[in-house]
């Protein structure tokens, strides 16, 4: 029945467990008979089990914790699939060629038992961690279950057999020729062999003579396992069965063991590597990566030689080897004639090559080397180990130096990165440091602008220490207080401050004006980001302090306008003194009165007093030399008596001291006091600024014989007010719509006048510091006041 129908019944839901076609596989919930199936898979140990049939125990219980163990005729862990996929074949194969009475019977004879106990030994087995604990259980089992005289379990590596666990304590004897006897037969031939008497086989060659029947039995690629009897027929087809079960057995559990093992070691050294990458990651220089490269290829990945090549200038160049290698392992290597390295750099591939004696590429430097693998490192170079022996490496050791090179190329990218930020911040910093101009780097982060490093010329432009500006707000430091004129170009922006804008990436240049330790000056600020485009919010000012240049160019327009107005001034002040000479000379001629002579000649001398003044004004490119107390009514008096005043008259009834240069005020006096005389009389009733030419002297105390003027009298007062004087006339006075401009150049509404006289006026009176303004006197004229 079950050999041709086999069901195994199973009393919990677990994975799929794959027994190949024709085996049923039911559960409880299908409500089935156990007791009708081929075997019973239970997971809990104390679970009811059908009588005579074969049953699994699939638990997480350890074998050590399982009451009455007997009653299960094999132990699985669970989770082991192989193994129980494994029991439950073995289960199947033993009952597969009976019926279920002849089942019956055997259960009750002596091969029954030996299965049974073979089974209850497998429990014994599956708890083993290591293959050679596996080995030793297993022979544990031949001896004292299947009652086997001498057995052991062989291993093949390389060209020979060497004994992995015997009865008789011969483990790690060998090596033994593969070729040698049945034992190379069975390897050879993956099969089984029952020998009644050795010495009757073809190529049975025992190593003692005593030997006679013999079990052997093929443990997958690389083993043989053998039973061997001096007795002649000692084991028969039953014997030869178990011993393959065992075998079976021991092979599936030595692959689980190999499996894990080898989980474990790739676990573990995945985990090494990825410490090792963390430590590689700390590297600060490609030499220190490279030898630390080829250390955690030596000690984690376990290969013999390491070796680290670096791509210069067409050539392989070596730049790191395992600590082992010979002095003169490796070399210098050209790209276009550099082997398997070169082509792996090439390629951008992973190569292995099993044995470079048979690869028409390599090159090997040392004949000894016999198996490579070669890594690329990205665009920087190649990794390569090598072993003595053939055959060396596998995809699992590709796989790991990949993985490892890709930290290695990462790792490397970054080094370099940071040297190549480190020399550019070196000439950087050189270049900020030695710039002529103050410059300073900053930050700026929701509109506050911390200084990270000024210059030495930033110190001394501004007159700040480094380590009290460093770390503080910039902006609160040098910006002064009153708003700049249009910092930004751009109308409508948030940002009023042109430092600011490296904060969305911005370049800005233009003058400022910026508070240093010793007052506030003018400078060309140019703002460069750190990233043009960016917003980084980080970046620099460089300062270039123009205060001196802009001083002079000023002066220099102060000066052009000036020269323009000293250009009037001669034209227009040298005119009353002329006219005043030329009318007197022509009384004299006409009278013969001498007195007229010295009148012109005091006229002439005026004339050159004004031109050395303006000569010097010119020269000194200043309007007032040094000021003094001097009394005002003296100077008014003064200024009148060389003043062509006509019968006008000069009131100074207060005595008023200022502060002045008394030929400039003078000068002053005396273009007002022609403005009221002019604007006084009846021919010209507006204010000009300009005096019309007369030829008397204009003194009230001129004499009977002077030019009749040709207007009313004027009457002229000079005096005192807070803080400064007045000159006031009774004429008619200056239109209220037209006071603000009457000391604007050229203004003027007389034929004769340039209109500069008022224009004189205001710049003397700004030159002493005072102000002057135009209102209307007591007696409906003009006044002028003048205050400091």
């Amino acid at each position: 029945m079950h050999a041709t129908d086999p069901t195994v019944f199973v009393d919990d839901d677990f994975d799929d467990i794959a027994l190949g076609d024709g085996v049923t596989v039911a559960s409880a919930s299908d409500e089935n008979d156990p007791s009708d199936a081929a075997c019973v898979v239970v997971t809990d140990p104390d679970a009811e089990i059908p009588r005579d049939v074969p049953t699994i125990l699939y638990t997480e219980v350890s074998p050590e914790a399982v009451e009455r163990p007997a009653r299960f005729d094999a132990y699985v862990s669970r989770g082991d699939r192989s193994g129980l996929e494994s029991q439950v074949r073995w289960v199947l194969a033993s009952t597969a060629d009976r019926d279920a009475e002849e089942v019956a019977l055997a259960r009750n004879d002596a091969e029954w038992d030996r299965l049974k106990r073979l089974y209850e030994g497998t429990t014994d087995l599956i708890t083993a961690g290591t293959v050679d604990e596996l080995y030793e259980r297993a022979i544990g089992l031949t001896e004292h279950i299947l009652e086997f005289d001498n057995t052991s379990f062989f291993v093949h590596d390389g060209d020979s057999f060497y004994v992995a666990a015997n009865n008789d304590d011969m483990a790690g004897t060998g090596p033994i020729p593969s070729d040698t006897g049945l034992l190379g037969e069975t390897h050879r031939t993956k099969r089984s062999f029952l020998v009644d008497d050795v010495r009757d086989h073809p190529v049975a060659d025992p190593d003692d003579p005593a030997y006679r029947s013999a079990v052997s039995v093929p443990l997958g690629d690389d083993g043989v396992f053998q039973a061997i009897s001096n007795e002649v027929g000692a084991y028969d087809e039953t014997d030869l069965t178990l011993a393959e079960l065992l075998v079976s057995y021991v092979s599936e559990t030595r692959s689980r063991i190999e499996s894990e093992a080898a989980v474990r070691k790739s676990r573990e050294q995945i985990e090494r590597l990825h410490r090792g990458a963390t430590e590689l990651a700390a590297a600060t220089s490609l030499d220190e990566l490279f030898e630390q490269t080829v250390e955690i290829t030596d000690d984690i990945l376990e290969f013999d030689i390491s070796y680290v090549g670096v791509v210069e200038d067409g050539y392989i160049v070596p730049a790191a080897i395992s600590s082992d290698a010979p002095a003169d392992g490796a070399e210098r290597v050209p790209l276009d004639d550099g082997g398997i390295a070169a082509e792996v750099y090439l390629s951008g591939n992973t190569d292995i090559t099993d044995d470079v004696r048979n690869h028409p590429e390599a090159r090997p430097v040392k004949r000894m080397y016999r198996a490579v693998l070669s890594v690329p490192i990205g665009d920087l170079g190649v990794f390569q180990a090598t072993t003595f022996t053939p055959g060396a490496f596998d995809e699992r050791d590709a796989e790991l130096a990949e993985l490892l090179m890709a930290h290695v190329a990462v790792t490397a990218e970054r080094i370099r990165a940071e040297s190549r930020l480190r020399e550019e911040r070196d000439r950087s910093t050189a270049l900020f440091e030695h710039v002529s101009d103050a410059a300073v780097a900053y930050d700026v982060e929701a509109g506050a602008v911390t200084v990270r490093d000024v210059n030495r010329a930033f110190q001394s432009a501004f007159g700040y220490d480094a380590d009290d500006v460093v770390g503080s707000d910039l902006l609160g430091r040098i910006v002064p207080p009153e708003p700049d004129p249009d910092p930004v170009p751009e109308p409508g922006a948030d940002e009023t401050i042109p430092e600011l804008l490296v904060a969305t990436g911005e370049s800005y240049r233009g003058e400022v004006r910026r508070r240093t330790d010793g007052g506030v000056r003018e400078f060309i600020l140019n703002v460069v980001p750190l990233s043009p485009g960016e917003e980084r919010g980080a970046g620099y000012a460089i300062y270039t302090d123009i205060t001196e240049r802009k001083t002079r160019e000023s002066e220099l327009e102060r000066q052009n306008e000036r020269l323009e107005e000293f250009a009037n001034i001669v034209s227009h002040d040298l005119r009353n003194p002329l006219s005043v000479a030329r009318g007197n000379l022509e009384l004299a001629r006409e009278t013969g009165d001498e007195v007229r002579f010295d009148t012109a000649e005091r006229a002439l001398e005026q004339m050159e007093e004004l031109i050395d003044d303006l000569l010097s004004l010119a020269r000194r490119g200043q309007l007032v030399d040094e000021t003094e107390r001097v009394d005002l009514g003296a100077v008014a008096r003064q200024a009148w008596a060389t003043t062509d005043t006509g019968d006008a008259e000069l009131v100074t009834s207060q005595s008023v001291v200022v502060d002045a240069d008394e030929d400039r005020l003078a000068e002053l006096l005396s273009n007002l006091f022609r403005n009221a005389v002019e604007h006084g009389s009846t021919g010209n009733q507006t204010a000009s600024g300009d005096a019309v030419e007369h030829g008397s002297t204009g003194s009230r105390d001129t004499p009977d014989d002077a030019v009749e003027h040709d207007g009313r009298d004027v009457r002229v007062e000079v005096g005192g007010v807070d803080g400064g004087f007045y000159v006031e006339d009774d004429g008619p006075g200056i239109e209220p719509e037209r006071r603000d401009e009457v000391f604007e150049p050229g203004e003027t509404t007389g034929e004769d006048g340039i209109g500069y006289g008022l224009a004189i006026v205001q710049s003397i009176a700004e030159a002493h510091g005072w102000s002057a303004i135009v209102t209307s006197g007591t007696a409906g004229g003009a006044r002028f006041e003048f205050r400091a």
